[in-house]
């Protein structure tokens, strides 16, 4: 259900939140002001339009993939060759699509209840998808790069959408979260460096911290992937 890959050293991911920092003029704050909780990059589940092709998503992805690639290029090409190992399969990032990109959450964005949403990964639905693609074979993945003091992981729950979608045409219950009632819990702690892999259609949310502290901080890498003819799409 669940596979990490190390991708960073502690040093590497030292200077990759450098990096991530010294580009903050081109965060993207979400949420009311003042602002605690920014991406750099374009999150699909963020910024999809109706039409996702010629919507704000498009117009943010195509903006940020020459910043993107032209500051991490090393990370992505190491990226692809970890995950394409670990997969067995190439990894190629589409240019009609948003690169992986950034959350962060700077202290007063760290949260210590349970409030992020639970939910499955189905962005994919938006887009269209050359032939070849299986839109059973998905993942989705979280490299972190800086975590809270008191860490920081992710709830799993031991249900997939296929659960859902039985469950609902039931009628047990109304959505996604619902699912919690009749599934067991898991915590997925995170370690900076470490990749934490899964198909997206796990039941899943961000986890809280225990607690915050004043520099905490919550940094981490994002991005999903679709088996398409051979090879992994990977894109935000």
């Amino acid at each position: 259900m669940i596979d990490r890959l190390t991708v960073l050293t502690e040093a590497d991911s030292d200077a990759l939140r450098e990096t991530v920092h010294g580009l903050r003029e081109h965060w993207i704050p979400r949420g009311p002001k003042p602002a605690s909780f920014f991406t750099l990059g374009t999150p699909s589940y963020l910024d999809l339009a109706e039409d996702p092709e010629t919507g704000e998503y498009q117009k943010r992805a195509d903006i940020s993939r020459p910043l993107l690639w032209e500051s991490f290029g090393e990370l992505y090409e190491r990226l692809a060759d970890l995950l394409g190992g670990h997969l067995g399969a190439p990894v190629h990032y589409p240019q009609h699509l948003a690169m992986p990109g950034f959350h962060v959450w700077l202290s007063a964005a760290v949260f210590t209840r349970p409030k992020a949403p639970v939910h499955f990964d189905m962005q994919y639905r938006a887009f269209s998808w050359p032939p070849g693609t299986d839109l059973t074979r998905l993942l989705s993945f979280t490299l972190p790069i800086r975590l809270p003091a008191a860490g920081g992981g992710l709830n799993i729950w031991d249900a997939d959408y296929e659960d859902f979608r039985q469950a609902a045409a039931k009628g047990w219950i109304d959505s996604a979260a619902d699912l919690k009632r009749f599934h067991t819990k898991q915590y997925v702690p995170y370690t900076p460096g470490q990749m934490v892999i899964h198909s997206g259609h796990t039941l899943h949310q961000v986890a809280p911290s225990s607690r915050v502290e004043p520099d905490d901080e919550r940094l981490t890498l994002q991005g999903h992937g679709v088996w398409c003819a051979g090879r992994w799409l990977l894109y935000w």
